[in-house]
């Protein structure tokens, strides 16, 4: 691992010396996906002249292992406390990066830009929960569905995303180059909003364990007859870490049994083609609030006043939009009475800044941005009961381990790549 301050230091955002910024370009995950193109010989034209390698040469048959919510504090925590004999073989073994999520570092944001090499401006999914002007009301950005309504789809209802369809995922590219692609993925979300979208262009493999899931991974790759990818999509330790919390024996022992499968598996596999490769990272890591940090905007009437939606988001990382003429009031409100929970900054001021894209991927319609963005500070988090009114059954303020914020627990994640055969 490279030397873990010197690392921190070319991440921190210089307003705020605590909190990261995406390294867009620089050590990312958004700059995973242009570099397995790459490996293949397809060019996507958002390389510049300070971009870090993550990976060197090209390779026949990829695999990619998304883990959610393996983050680095998580990975410290369990290597500290536990026994983890599986992932340190695999560490040894492979070249390790430390990297940042995007911003907000949630899944909804994380995996559209895995899938579709594009920056969240350009994808325009940014938080966990969204005000969609069309449907009239705030939707879950991972099922596309307006809270409360899982079984209506936005895109069974006329909801386009047309940027994102034009652009193409990163499995569009690899079909047009010859390469056969695999999204493999939950049984349960195999035909969520964000599959739609994000699939487009791969055979689409669903499975109901990871052991599963390998085999059907080891499979498809002894038969295969070209050049092949493979996207791996497990969720466990992200599931885990929100209900239990990241830093503690159940999610260890998830991580541990994942690279245990891994090792046992594939890695010791004699039947792989020649030249494959794979590399792991993840969407984001967590953080746990205290629970006299919890802050419920809904209760503040002089705040709800000001704006034209409920508050939206991510627990750590929410939006707001205000009413007309409004902006100023509301940001000088904010600083009084809010200063030590989070820290309220303009959505245009975080965009001019890059914390959602290089500026050359700025373009067309931002007001997906809102107009304030609240960054929590240390252990606090933030959300709108009066959202139970059209989703009884949300429970996000529930939750132990949270994410969508700018801290180093919640940004760092590691990149391993490695040869296995």
């Amino acid at each position: 691992m490279e030397d873990f301050n010197g690392v921190i230091d070319g991440y921190r955002w210089n307003s705020y010396k605590d909190l990261l910024k995406p390294a867009f370009g620089n050590g990312c995950i958004a700059d995973i996906p242009g570099q397995i193109l790459a490996n293949f010989g397809i060019s996507t034209g958002q390389e510049t002249k300070n971009h870090r390698s993550l990976m060197e040469g090209k390779h026949d048959h990829f695999i990619f292992l998304l883990l959610d919510g393996f983050g680095f504090s998580t990975i410290k925590y369990s290597l500290k406390k536990h026994s983890m004999k599986h992932l340190n073989n695999f560490a040894d073994n492979s070249g390790v990066k430390l990297i940042t999520s995007v911003f907000p570092s949630t899944t909804s944001t994380a995996t559209v830009s895995y899938h579709t090499n594009m920056h969240p401006v350009e994808h325009r999914i940014v938080g966990y929960t969204s005000y969609i002007p069309e449907a009239g009301t705030v939707c879950n950005m991972i099922s596309l569905t307006p809270l409360g309504q899982k079984e209506h789809c936005l895109l069974d209802n006329g909801y386009e995303m047309p940027w994102i369809e034009h652009h193409g995922t990163i499995y569009n590219k690899l079909q047009e180059n010859d390469v056969d692609s695999v999204f493999y993925l939950p049984y349960a979300i195999r035909n969520s909003g964000l599959t739609r979208i994000t699939g487009n262009g791969a055979k689409i493999s669903p499975y109901y364990s990871v052991s599963q899931m390998l085999t059907s991974l080891r499979r498809d790759l002894s038969s295969a007859k070209g050049r092949t990818f493979h996207f791996c999509y497990i969720p466990t330790i992200d599931t885990i870490s929100h209900k239990i919390g990241p830093y503690t024996q159940d999610t260890a022992l998830e991580i541990e049994s994942i690279f245990m499968l891994l090792e046992e598996q594939l890695i010791k596999a004699s039947d792989l083609p020649e030249d494959t490769f794979i590399s792991i990272s993840a969407d984001h890591g967590h953080t746990v609030p205290e629970e006299g940090q919890k802050i419920d905007l809904s209760v503040d009437r002089k705040l709800k006043s000001f704006l034209n939606t409920p508050v939206v988001g991510d627990p750590r990382a929410s939006v707001l939009r205000v009413k007309d003429g409004m902006i100023e009031t509301t940001m000088d409100y904010l600083t009084e009475k809010y200063e030590k929970y989070f820290i309220p900054v303009l959505s245009k001021q975080m965009l001019a800044e890059g914390f959602f894209g290089t500026p050359k991927s700025v373009n067309g319609d931002t007001s997906f941005l809102g107009d304030i963005i609240l960054i929590s500070r240390n252990s606090t988090s933030i959300f709108d009961s009066s959202l139970k009114l059209i989703d009884p059954g949300n429970q996000a303020n529930t939750l132990i381990g949270m994410h969508g914020g700018l801290s180093c627990d919640e940004m760092l994640v590691p990149f391993f790549a490695r040869e296995i055969s």
